[in-house]
């Protein structure tokens, strides 16, 4: 494990897993069903990416391998809770991350966006697929600076990110998608997925998931989860 490259809102980590714990989160990949989905930014030309269905773990807690949680995930919540510059302190800033297999295509990308709300508190990306050219394109792309004080300004979504890139006084860092690396964001931060070339034999292929805090509910939140939990026949939830 090296740390490689940091900033004021990220943090870079190459090796980060063992040859036999980065073997099976590949493995549990290749079982994962994914879906198609297209891109939330500009999906006319941004194209489409694939997804697994998402899984969400209780943070605040170390978790031993009878559980059933696979051990890259306990080791990325570890690393995580190391972090508080980035993700704030575990149990009071965020108690909750999330998994979720990623796989984007020769020819797709991701434009300029900021992963705010929900309660996030900061993001991780690693990169599981076995072999990429830096030819291959898929950067992760960077703005490392605080947001305005004053918001974004006017204009939508998608004007408002591009107007934060092309004002910045910081140029954005490019994260080659290395095999095994991890890269810690923290929420708020802009950023990108660069195009996969279309000579990119394979797709860029991640673990990727949110962290968070879960939202405190009001009393009759909880009345009717429990009513809805109670009143479930369906069989266990998972």
């Amino acid at each position: 494990m090296l740390v490689r490259q940091g900033g004021d809102r990220f943090l870079v980590i190459d090796d980060f897993l063992d040859d036999e714990t980065l073997g099976e989160v590949r493995k549990l990949m290749a079982r994962s069903t994914v879906s198609q989905v297209d891109s939330v930014i500009y999906p006319d030309t941004d194209g489409f990416a694939y997804r697994s269905k998402g899984t969400v773990f209780d943070g605040t807690a170390d978790v031993d391998r009878g559980t059933g949680r696979p051990k890259a995930y306990e080791l990325i919540r570890r690393r995580v809770a190391a972090e508080p510059e980035i993700f704030g302190a575990v149990g009071e800033d965020w108690d909750r991350i999330g998994f979720t297999f990623w796989q984007y295509p020769a020819g797709s990308r991701l434009s300029w966006h900021n992963d705010t709300g929900g309660g996030r508190t900061g993001e991780f990306i690693l990169f599981l697929h076995e072999t990429w050219k830096t030819s291959w394109g898929g950067e992760l792309m960077i703005l490392d600076e605080e947001p305005p004080q004053d918001g974004d300004g006017d204009g939508d979504f998608v004007s408002r990110m591009e107007k934060r890139v092309r004002r910045s006084a910081a140029h954005p860092t490019a994260i080659v998608p290395l095999p095994n690396r991890l890269v810690l964001v923290k929420a708020g931060t802009v950023h990108q997925i660069n195009r996969v070339d279309p000579t990119a034999d394979g797709r860029r292929c991640t673990l990727t998931g949110f962290v968070s805090k879960k939202p405190r509910q009001s009393s009759s939140e909880v009345r009717n989860a429990l009513l809805e939990l109670a009143g479930d026949t369906a069989g266990s939830r998972t």
